[in-house]
C-alpha cells in the first residue's frame, strides 16, 4: 500500500518541476520546430499551387492572344484575297473591253480594205472588161 508522507511532497515538487523542465526545454522547441515544418511543407504547397495557377492563367492569357492574332491574320488574308479578286476582275474587265475594241477596230479596218479591194477590183475588172471588149471588138472587123 501507498502512505502519504512527506516523500510524497518531494516527488510530486521532482514531477512538476521535471514537467515544467521539459515543456521548456523539449516540449515546445519540439513543436516549434514541427509547426515550421509543418508550415514550410504546406507553404511550399501552397506557393506551388498558386504559382501552378498563375502559370495556367498565363498560359490560357498566351493560348488566347494566338488565337485572336491567328483569327486577325486569316481576316487580313480574305481581305488581301477580296482586294486581289477585285483587281483581277477590274483588269479582266478591261482587258476584255480592249479586246472588243480591238476587235470592233479590225473588223471596221477590214471591212474598209474589202471595200477598197472591191472597188479596186472593180475598176480592173471594167478596165480587163473594155480591153477584152476593144480585142474581141478589133478582131472581129
Amino acid at each position: 500500500m501507498i502512505s502519504l508522507d512527506g516523500s510524497i511532497l518531494a516527488a510530486l515538487v521532482i514531477f512538476l518541476g521535471t514537467a515544467v523542465a521539459l515543456n521548456y526545454l523539449l516540449f515546445r522547441p519540439l513543436l516549434r520546430v514541427q509547426a515550421e515544418r509543418e508550415a514550410r511543407t504546406t507553404g511550399l504547397v501552397t506557393a506551388t499551387r498558386k504559382r501552378l495557377d498563375h502559370q495556367a492563367a498565363l498560359f490560357g492569357r498566351y493560348e488566347a492572344a494566338i488565337k485572336q492574332a491567328r483569327m486577325e491574320a486569316y481576316r487580313r488574308q480574305e481581305l488581301s484575297r477580296a482586294e486581289a479578286l477585285s483587281v483581277r476582275a477590274g483588269i479582266l474587265d478591261q482587258s476584255r473591253r480592249e479586246a472588243e475594241d480591238l476587235l470592233r477596230e479590225s473588223r471596221e479596218t477590214l471591212r474598209g480594205e474589202v471595200m477598197s479591194a472591191k472597188e479596186r477590183l472593180a475598176g480592173e475588172a471594167a478596165e480587163i472588161a473594155r480591153v477584152i471588149a476593144a480585142a474581141v471588138l478589133q478582131r472581129a472587123r
